[in-house]
This record gives C-alpha cells, sequence and structure tokens, in this order.
C-alpha cells in the first residue's frame, strides 16, 4: 500500500512539471515569456536543472543524505558562479521548480546552513525566495495548516 501511494506521489509531481510546462508555453505572452525559454538550447538547459530537481530534491532528502546535498549544492554553487539563475541570467521554470522543496529544507530541516553558506546558493536562495509571488504561496500556506 505504502509503495502504490509513493508511485502515485510521485506520478502527480511528475504531472505537475508537465503542467507547469504547458501553462508557461501557453501564457508566455501573458506573463515571463523567458519562463520556459524562447529558444531549444535555453529550453534545453531550463530542462536539465528541472531534472536535477527531480532527482536531487523529490522527494526532499528521501534518499539523500546531508554530504550528498552538500555535493550536490556544490554543483549548483560552481553554476549560479557563472549566471545569476540555474539556466542563464533571467529566472526560468528551473528556479521555479525548486522553490517548494527547497523551500522546505532551508526552512523546515536541519539543512537549511547548506543552501546558505554557499555565497552564490545563498545568493540565488535569498532572490528567489524573495519574490513577491513566492511570499504569497508560503503566507497561504502558512494560513492553510493550523498552528500546532
Amino acid at each position: 500500500m505504502l509503495k502504490s501511494s509513493i508511485n502515485a506521489e510521485a506520478k502527480k509531481k511528475g504531472k505537475s512539471r508537465a503542467i507547469c510546462r504547458y501553462i508557461s508555453e501557453k501564457y508566455a505572452s501573458q506573463g515571463n515569456i523567458k519562463l520556459y525559454g524562447i529558444n531549444p538550447l535555453e529550453k534545453a538547459s531550463i530542462e536539465q536543472w528541472i531534472e536535477a530537481e527531480s532527482q536531487s530534491f523529490n522527494p526532499p532528502l528521501g534518499s539523500l543524505s546531508k554530504e550528498k546535498l552538500a555535493k550536490v549544492l556544490d554543483v549548483y554553487d560552481r553554476r549560479l558562479g557563472e549566471s545569476r539563475y540555474l539556466a542563464g541570467d533571467d529566472f526560468t521554470l528551473a528556479d521555479l521548480s525548486h522553490l517548494p522543496n527547497a523551500q522546505y529544507l532551508v526552512n523546515g530541516t536541519d539543512v537549511g546552513e547548506l543552501f546558505t553558506s554557499r555565497d552564490n546558493v545563498g545568493r540565488w536562495w535569498e532572490e528567489i525566495s524573495s519574490r513577491e509571488s513566492w511570499k504569497k504561496v508560503v503566507e497561504m500556506q502558512s494560513s492553510s495548516f493550523p498552528k500546532s
């Protein structure tokens, strides 16, 4: 039973990424036109980082030890030393896809310092998690769950 629940959740999350891609494509002219890239090379880079997120952060710390997470974040730190965001100098779906699980890891576990202690990852995290739209999501989530 547990295995089927995990598989169902994995399928749902995989579908949510597909839904994000679809919405980004369909409504590109009504928002951030570069959210899913404007050419095949940008889209490929965005896809690489979405895949990295799905392999490294989904589920958060599921099979990823603190040591492995540190190594993953070292790769991210090098990349973010070359560009403002993961897939280049514009905020894209690559960055957006990291927000939910990174939010949990930074604020809901004991590994937050692995993000914030790295210069480039810390800068990137501060920038993407400070977006007004993301702050509204966090606020809505906080008000949806009863305080213990």
